[in-house]
């Protein structure tokens, strides 16, 4: 870009406003200017003589001229025999478009239809795929439309079909559910961080993000206008609201979150407070790497939905193994079958993966030593001969010292924790942690213990990874 601006600026020293009085910019190749008839004439009779020396040369096939009606057959006339295409209609440019209202309706129908139609064979790929295709939506397709929406003027209710296409088509096939009510839509709006899944809907965005555009390119839009090409612009202003937009962005999106919050059903909007934990929201945001095991296949993926949101799980018996009354919150607390111990085994045997890549002397399940008469702080220690904890590691907090962690995994959802803050429950599991275990590692087995408390939804409590030292 820099060398294009460097060979331009001598032309354009040629073609300057106060030569010509035609107000003009160039973007690369791409030489732009608008004026009078005869001024434009002149104009290009300069460019056409002078750019070939500089080794630039215009092709008028390519060129076009829009005037309003009224200047059509003038315009014909001025700009006979220079092979200039003339139209009174509009004109694609640089990816955006000018010309009449009609015009700018027809290229937003042509590139709605076009995304219509990508969104269809995604939602096809859905069915089989729905992880890989909500990667493919999320990380790529739904930013095809976002240079459309920034540059071109009040088209909301142009992008209409593609969001009825994103919400009707692409959505049920996504979750394997009946089309979506506008609340569970809104829901789905909002990032993974705020409990959403960052379907945005492009009707909703595209008059906010033509207006960040707007004020962001306004000094650079007034030194084209006003053909100050000496002038510099404030990098500092930009900075600052590429700063601001995201901050209303999340604003309004926190407002939204209130407003659902007000009419959705309790149940669902703690679903949503634990979805907005650190960590709950991973298997979302990454991408669904084969290798990796970051996939999930059709079941599992539309599964892991309806448990974020509470919603019904397909296939569940109606009768849990235990006899009890079965439901998606029941098969999260029942002793039955080995899922809780499953669960937490994982959860162990991952840390102690990770444990071991930057630690010494890692062991699962190690014995902690016995007690010869020590009294310990709290009646609920643990006091077993052969305590256990889950994971040791030595240099984890302290070089050559080790480091006791113990993993509870919980349900936010269970009788005993739905009436409490998710802040609370934390607390009140890592505490129970600490009294069994962390006092007698620090006076018996002179370590440090740390407990990780986690939610079944992958929620981790605010102090997990801070040592525990008592």
């Amino acid at each position: 870009m820099a060398m294009y601006a460097l060979g331009m600026s001598v032309l354009q020293d040629v073609i300057a406003f106060e030569k010509t009085k035609v107000k003009q910019v160039a973007y690369a190749d791409d030489l732009s200017g608008a004026g009078k008839l005869q001024d434009l004439s002149h104009w290009w009779g300069l460019i056409h003589a002078n750019g070939p020396t500089i080794g630039y040369t215009p092709n008028a096939a390519k060129s076009f001229l829009i005037v309003k009606p009224e200047h059509y057959d003038g315009a014909v006339n001025i700009f006979s025999g220079s092979g200039i295409v003339v139209t009174k209609e509009g004109q694609r440019h640089l990816g955006a478009v000018i010309g009449t209202e009609e015009y700018k309706k027809e290229y937003v129908g042509e590139k709605v239809s076009e995304w219509v139609h990508e969104v269809d064979v995604l939602s096809a790929m859905a069915k089989t795929e729905p992880h890989a295709a909500y990667a493919a939506y999320t990380h790529g397709l739904q930013h095809r439309w976002n240079f459309v929406m920034r540059t071109i003027p009040d088209i909301s209710p142009l992008l209409r079909p593609l969001e009825e296409s994103i919400k009707n088509t692409f959505i049920p096939a996504l979750l394997r559910s009946p089309v979506l009510r506008n609340d569970a839509r809104a829901l789905l709006e909002l990032p993974p961080r705020l409990g959403g899944m960052g379907i945005t809907s492009p009707e909703k965005v595209a008059e906010v993000e033509n207006l960040n555009s707007i004020n962001l390119t306004r000094s650079l839009t007034d030194m084209i206008i006003t053909q100050d090409a000496q002038g510099e612009i404030d990098q500092s202003v930009i900075a600052e609201q590429k700063k601001r937009f995201p901050r209303d962005r999340q604003q309004g999106q926190k407002t939204s979150l209130e407003h659902l919050s007000t009419i959705l059903p309790p149940d669902t909007v703690r679903k949503i407070h634990i979805a907005q934990e650190t960590g709950a929201s991973n298997w979302l945001t990454s991408l669904p790497i084969r290798a990796k095991g970051f996939n999930l296949n059709k079941q599992e993926f539309v599964d892991a939905v309806a448990l974020r949101y509470g919603w019904p799980v397909e296939g569940l018996p109606n009768t849990c193994v235990c006899g009890s009354p079965n439901s998606a919150d029941h098969t999260m607390t029942c002793k039955k079958g080995g899922f809780v111990c499953i669960r937490h085994d994982e959860v162990r045997d991952l840390t102690a993966s990770m444990l071991r890549e930057v630690c010494h002397d890692v062991s699962t399940e190690p014995t902690l030593l016995p007690l010869d008469g020590e009294l310990l702080r709290y009646r609920t220690a643990n006091t077993a001969p052969e305590a256990r904890v889950d994971i040791c590691a030595r240099g984890f907090w302290t070089r050559g010292q080790r480091t006791f962690l113990d993993i509870r995994v919980f349900d936010p959802m269970a009788a005993s924790h739905r009436e409490l803050s998710l802040e609370a429950v934390h607390h009140r599991n890592e505490l129970e942690k600490i009294r069994a275990y962390g006092d007698r590692i620090l006076q018996v087995d002179h370590g440090t213990f740390t407990p990780l408390v986690f939610t079944t939804s992958g929620g981790m409590a605010p102090r997990l990874g801070a040592s525990t030292q008592d």
